[in-house]
């Protein structure tokens, strides 16, 4: 394959774009780090360096602006972005580099999944593993996208366990896409979702999640989302609003405001064209929570000590908008109950009480009749 490459030259790359699957595996591809159309390749090292020895490419794709997601959780995004986020597939393995010079490699043993997806306007290939599922958009080389996506099934089956973690691997000379801890597992997609006896609203599904994942702790547990336009912050210098009371308003300029309700609290996640507003409201400190189901809008009113979140949610539905009001009103309510000790443990030990009376009897505090009729109700009570 590879019909556009350099070709002629007999070299390395050309030998590599040849014997690749895809015509996206070009001798230029391997071997240039300079300017192509608005943005760069790599600033580091072409992919022909970071290649193994023995180690055949068969697969290249990229996109400008998209970046790669971990989880919902996006490297090398934005309009302003300098260079390219490109995914390279080979015989060993699949190398995500972002930045221009960040790059990670998933092996075969650890992917459990590939999904292709082929779009007017959004086209994207999806690695699953254990722990994460990393989504990488594709700008061109579309039509290889299924056979890229089978390719990497068929090696996945073929490659058996994953020896020791289950994480990406970084690159030489490349710094890292994302911090890979070894000391605390990150919940899957699935795993983020509750027991099956416990609340969890029809609208929350892995995709959806993959969008607010980023906001959450590695541990934390998902039961509903909501999705709206815009969020109401009111009291404690929030801000003016038109009207001069005290109340700011959040919307999103790069994406839906969303609401994720957990087993610990209410996030929510405001995307801007730099970075995120985020806010988190634990159940402990929401005094009272209500919903607005109008004609045109519905909100979902979160009120606490200090502020009052008005939550747009067109999304999901008032039925189970109502299922959200209720759920948060019992975590409400655990989070303000105290921790009960049962009477019998928080009493002192009888036989602590026992050679306390001994000592104060040895001293002449207690007689002779009060030691006697005290010692006899802690023997009762042994």
């Amino acid at each position: 394959m590879g019909l556009f490459g350099s070709g002629g030259d007999g070299g390395e790359a050309d030998t590599l774009a040849s014997s690749a699957r895809g015509d996206s595996v070009t001798s230029d591809v391997l071997t240039v780090t300079t300017k192509r159309l608005e943005s760069d390749y790599l600033t580091v090292k072409p992919l022909l360096e970071v290649l193994k020895e023995d180690e055949q490419p068969h697969h290249f794709f990229f996109n400008v602006s998209k970046g790669i997601q971990k989880n919902g959780e996006a490297v090398g995004s934005g309009v302003t972005n300098e260079n390219r986020s490109l995914c390279l597939i080979t015989d060993q393995r699949i190398i995500f580099f972002a930045n221009g010079n960040e790059a990670m490699a998933a092996s075969y043993e650890m992917v459990e999944d590939a999904r292709s997806k082929t779009g007017l306007t959004k086209s994207k290939l999806t690695i699953v593993t254990e722990r994460a599922e990393y989504d990488m958009y594709v700008s061109q080389n579309k039509g290889e996208l299924e056979d890229a996506a089978e390719y990497i099934r068929d090696k996945a089956d073929s490659a058996g366990e994953a020896n020791g973690e289950n994480y990406l691997t970084p690159i030489s000379d490349f710094g890292a896409l994302w911090n890979e801890s070894t000391d605390k597992k990150q919940l899957s997609l699935d795993e983020r979702l509750p027991e099956s006896d416990k609340p969890c609203g029809s609208y929350v599904t892995p995709d959806r999640l993959k969008k607010i994942v980023d906001i959450l702790d590695d541990d934390e547990v998902v039961h509903f989302l909501t999705r709206g336009s815009t969020v109401d912050v009111e009291g404690s210098g929030a801000g003016g609003s038109l009207f001069g009371d005290d109340r700011s308003r959040k919307s999103g300029t790069r994406g839906y405001v969303r609401a994720v309700v957990t087993d610990r609290r209410v996030a929510v996640k405001v995307p801007q064209f730099l970075g995120n507003d985020e806010r988190s409201v634990p159940y402990s400190n929401i005094t009272s929570v209500d919903m607005d189901t109008g004609l045109v809008n519905k909100r979902l009113t979160l009120q606490t000590p200090g502020q009052t979140y008005h939550i747009e949610a067109h999304e999901p539905g008032k039925d189970e908008l109502r299922e959200i009001t209720r759920f948060i009103r019992e975590k409400m309510s655990e989070a303000k109950q105290p921790n009960t000790v049962q009477a019998k443990n928080s009493e002192p030990d009888p036989l602590e009480q026992l050679e306390q009376l001994k000592a104060l009897h040895d001293q002449g505090v207690v007689n002779d009749e009060e030691f006697a009729e005290k010692k006899s109700d802690l023997l009762d009570k042994i």
